[in-house]
């Protein structure tokens, strides 16, 4: 079974806007069903969809090639099943939109490891084979790291992670991980990638959103929107810290997403940032490098540049 429309994957990157897309794409279903897009919003996808393709990303890796054709035969009627119980019509469908950032990855192995989605080639590899014959697209929006690295730390401490954000980037791989190396694997498998940085999205939301579903999306489009997720602050990751030893571990992280989505503090109350300036110039300049040889692919114009 092959699909008869067009495929668009958004496929994050975390920490760029993901959860605002895909917020909006669910508040517009009435928009896509008029231009024949078709959309699985995330808690329908994360049900069948995300739990099989794990399963196809275990068995590729165990090389059980019968098992892997399997399941990714049956990954796709999963697909065909939730278009339709998400309320669109699969024949009249001229192109599906699908958003999930975990896809790539997700952010525990960055704490632990260092190393930033340790599993992308193998995840994309099944990822095509899923989509084999179909004509596909893929997105991706990538973040400046001085910005990237604190927001995926707390989004680590979200998930029970709990560790000093020194600790975290001692951690890290700074030289290796690399969205350069990101876009690279993902194309290898997907073909060429269809980019924006995250710091210009905000000016240009309509562009991005009206290129991911091939119809013109104006500002007034976009007014109604949920706030993008907030992240912990220095005041809130003190809390955390010094409430380690007196808090359980499923505690601790019901206490940071307490912090993060409700708690107001006084100011001042900086963001959490990575407090080694020599540190911060050499991840501007590796991103800046970056920017410079991935600009062929970007959907927007690169501030600056």
């Amino acid at each position: 079974m092959t699909f008869p429309f067009r495929v668009h994957i958004h496929l994050g990157a975390h920490k760029t806007a993901t959860t605002f897309i895909q917020n909006w794409l669910m508040q517009n279903t009435a928009l896509l069903r008029g231009n024949q897009v078709a959309y699985i919003p995330l808690d329908t996808l994360r049900k069948r969809f995300s739990p099989c393709f794990l399963k196809l990303v275990r068995a590729s890796q165990a090389s059980s090639f019968a098992s892997a054709s399997e399941l990714a035969d049956k990954i796709r009627g999963i697909i065909k099943a939730d278009i339709e119980s998400s309320g669109f019509d699969f024949a009249s469908t001229r192109l599906l939109v699908l958003s999930e950032e975990n896809l790539l990855g997700v952010m525990g192995p960055l704490t632990q490891t260092g190393v930033l989605y340790p599993a992308l080639k193998m995840k994309m590899h099944c990822l095509a084979a899923v989509f084999e014959g179909c004509d596909v697209q893929a997105f991706m929006a990538i973040r400046n790291y001085q910005e990237f690295y604190p927001s995926a730390y707390a989004e680590t401490l979200r998930g029970g992670h709990i560790k000093p954000f020194g600790r975290f980037m001692d951690n890290l791989d700074l030289s290796g991980n690399s969205w350069l190396g990101v876009v690279q694997t993902v194309e290898a498998a997907l073909g060429p990638l269809k980019l924006w940085p995250y710091e210009s999205f905000r000016a240009n939301v309509g562009q991005i959103l009206g290129t991911l579903l091939g119809i013109q999306v104006t500002p007034d489009m976009i007014r109604k929107q949920a706030p993008v997720r907030p992240s912990l602050t220095q005041k809130g990751l003190e809390v955390v810290m010094r409430s380690q030893g007196n808090l359980s571990a499923v505690e601790l992280k019901r206490l940071v997403n307490l912090l993060s989505d409700r708690m107001v503090f006084e100011p001042p109350d900086a963001p959490i940032m990575i407090p080694d300036s020599l540190i911060r110039g050499q991840l501007d300049a590796k991103y800046g490098d970056e920017l410079e040889q991935l600009a062929g692919r970007f959907i927007v114009n690169v501030p600056g540049r």
